[in-house]
């Protein structure tokens, strides 16, 4: 018999109670919600509610973050859009004739 990859075979083994093949980030997320919940059995109540603040308090901040680069990205626009146009450029001679602009001369 082959050899069997040990990630191949953990695939195996934490999902034969569902009976299908589950991707590393499944797993995680199962194993992490039965952790989480033993976690936070464990804990007193006052201390999940400052954990909860704290995440709470992150996501506002985080929330006040994307806020802000949007409204940099719109000012940043609205700059760009009320720039002067670029200088013309004259060029004296054109290195060949352009195609159906200038007629040959006889």
């Amino acid at each position: 018999m082959g050899e069997v990859r040990p990630e191949a075979r953990w695939i195996f083994l934490l999902s034969a109670k569902y009976n299908v093949v589950m991707t590393t980030s499944e797993m995680a997320r199962i194993l992490g919600r039965k952790g989480g919940a033993a976690r936070a059995r464990r804990l007193p109540t006052a201390e999940r509610a400052r954990i909860a603040a704290l995440g709470g308090a992150a996501r506002a901040e985080s929330k006040i973050g994307e806020r802000r680069i949007l409204d940099n990205l719109r000012y940043a626009e609205a700059i760009w859009q009320l720039r002067p146009p670029p200088p013309l450029r004259r060029n004296r001679a054109c290195p060949k004739p352009l195609p159906d602009v200038v007629r040959a001369r006889s």
